[in-house]
């Protein structure tokens, strides 16, 4: 199974960036983490991190870490400052193999491709550099600057938790694509708050669930030729969540609501 080492940049004693009471490796650890989760989830794959608290650790453990284990794949994760906007990602300025080029182009393409059209952010492009990460590591090896955060309309997309998931998810499709990782085959429990053949009926359906605190989505399906709208109110890979959330559907006055498992 492919070994991707996750790297949260700084940590500890270490802050990094700075801006205010924000702090670089509080963002990065974060995005760490939340990356690592999804690849977990989602991928055939392990994950090892760097570190997953707010620990000191030196570049030379962190590149060690990832030799001593023959990662297929090392992923550095941090925050620019200096006043720009926008995300970029690195790879060494040296002699690097075919793959470490494609690899950052999949990445690359795959984040911006989602978070540019998203959330407006600027693509500052794919760029070389003699950072120890990526010199010492004996696997291919990417850094990723994930905004500014020195600039207000930065960090205000750094502190938002949509974004910060959004982000995270990106990367680690980015990742997926990029070391051709095969899906895990998992069973959803889906909550099916009702079906329709009008779109504006499931439209209204959807509404009313989020009024009540209760995300929901809308799925197309062809079922004997004919075209419905499903309003899913949450996907579980745990029968337990699905009916809880049952539950609280049905509380709302949706009778026919129910457990699709596919």
């Amino acid at each position: 199974m492919p070994l991707v080492v996750i790297d949260p940049g700084h940590g500890g004693t270490d802050p990094g960036a700075v801006n205010g009471s924000y702090q670089e490796k509080n963002f990065t650890l974060q995005i760490g983490l939340k990356v690592r989760d999804f690849l977990l989830n989602n991928y055939q794959v392990s994950v090892m991190m760097t570190r997953t608290t707010d620990v000191t650790v030196s570049l030379s453990s962190r590149t060690d870490l990832a030799n001593r284990n023959n990662a297929d794949y090392f992923c550095s994760i941090h925050v620019n400052a200096g006043g720009g906007t926008g995300w970029e990602s690195y790879i060494y300025n040296g002699t690097v193999p075919p793959f470490t080029v494609k690899s950052q182009d999949t990445i690359h393409s795959t984040i911006m491709g989602i978070i540019g059209p998203r959330y407006s952010v600027r693509d500052r492009g794919k760029k070389r550099a003699n950072f120890y990460v990526l010199r010492e590591t004996n696997m291919s090896a990417i850094l990723l600057e994930n905004l500014f955060i020195d600039t207000s309309q930065d960090l205000k997309l750094l502190t938002n938790a949509t974004f910060i998931q959004d982000l995270s998810e990106a990367i680690g499709l980015g990742i997926a694509k990029a070391l051709s990782l095969s899906k895990k085959t998992q069973k959803l429990y889906k909550v099916i708050a009702g079906s329709f053949q009008s779109l504006t009926n499931a439209q209204a359906r959807e509404s009313y669930l989020e009024q009540n605190g209760i995300s929901a989505i809308i799925v197309q399906v062809e079922i004997n030729g004919q075209t419905y709208y499903r309003v899913q109110a949450g996907a579980f890979s745990k029968q337990e969540n699905a009916e809880a959330r049952l539950a609280e559907v049905k509380a709302l006055g949706i009778s026919d609501a129910y457990i699709l498992l596919e």
